[in-house]
């Protein structure tokens, strides 16, 4: 089996799906995890923008990764990829669709995981839009170049398939490596705060902890929200995610040499 998890940001799976992960790892599956951005903006600190937060960044995600299990050469299993573009600058167009069609291609995964646009649990552009681009690459491939991946979608509200949590550690400590967007009280914090969540999430699972999953199975009607059309819901998002990022995302990537 071949899996792919695509994140717009370092650490969003890790945070997300991480005993999914990790469990896919344990069975000897080729896992990859397609990053959508470095997280150039990852900081308050306007100083640390762009290529500083950058390296810092790739280093923690290399860190998480190796959480997930390692080779004999301390290579993390869990293999990397840099999709390249600016962290709050993601574009939804026809270029980036085919890049990342092209990719999709050449690992031909079984399964892919990626964000849920349509009934998110999180409006940073970024995430609206790696999920719409998932979801049409993955709708538009070619069946005569590749076999249909299985999608999943997570940071969803509307939930439909469940992995069970083996270890919900796992959650904590691969999160823990990204230094630059905790501490060592948050981490000591999120484990209980995982409890309460997923305490939540068992009137639907039961007795079981598990990782929430949306998926999708390209049929009319899927994505539509209530009586709200999908180019409405877009509307309105986008406009919410420009003011987001007029208010915190400065300076400019041309300022910071991106």
């Amino acid at each position: 089996m071949r899996l792919l998890f695509l994140a717009p940001h370092p650490d969003d799976i890790d945070f997300t799906s991480a005993s999914t992960c990790q469990q896919a790892v344990a069975l000897g599956w080729d896992v990859h995890e397609v990053l959508m951005t470095s997280d150039e903006y990852g900081t308050e600190r306007n100083e640390f923008k762009g290529k500083r937060i950058k390296r810092i960044r790739m280093h923690e995600m290399e860190e998480a990764a190796k959480v997930y299990g390692t080779n004999p050469d301390g290579t993390p299993k869990l293999k990397l990829h840099w999709f390249g573009e600016i962290d709050g600058y993601l574009p939804f167009n026809k270029d980036v669709l085919s890049r990342l069609q092209r990719l999709i291609l050449d690992l031909q995964p079984d399964v892919v995981f990626g964000p849920d646009s349509f009934f998110t649990l999180d409006y940073h552009v970024d995430h609206m839009r790696a999920g719409w681009l998932i979801y049409f690459a993955i709708k538009t491939l070619p069946l005569s170049k590749a076999r249909h991946p299985l999608l999943f979608l997570y940071h969803s509200f509307n939930n439909n398939f469940f992995v069970p949590v083996k270890a919900l550690s796992i959650q904590v400590s691969a999160w823990a490596k990204h230094r630059s967007q905790t501490t060592p009280l948050r981490n000591k914090l999120i484990l209980p705060v995982r409890w309460l969540f997923n305490t939540f999430r068992r009137a639907r699972t039961g007795s079981t902890l598990a990782e929430g999953f949306r998926r999708v199975r390209f049929v009319a009607g899927e994505n539509v929200l209530g009586k709200v059309s999908q180019r409405t819901f877009y509307r309105l998002v986008t406009k919410v995610n420009n003011g987001y990022k007029r208010s915190f995302y400065t300076p400019t990537p041309d300022q910071l040499g991106l």
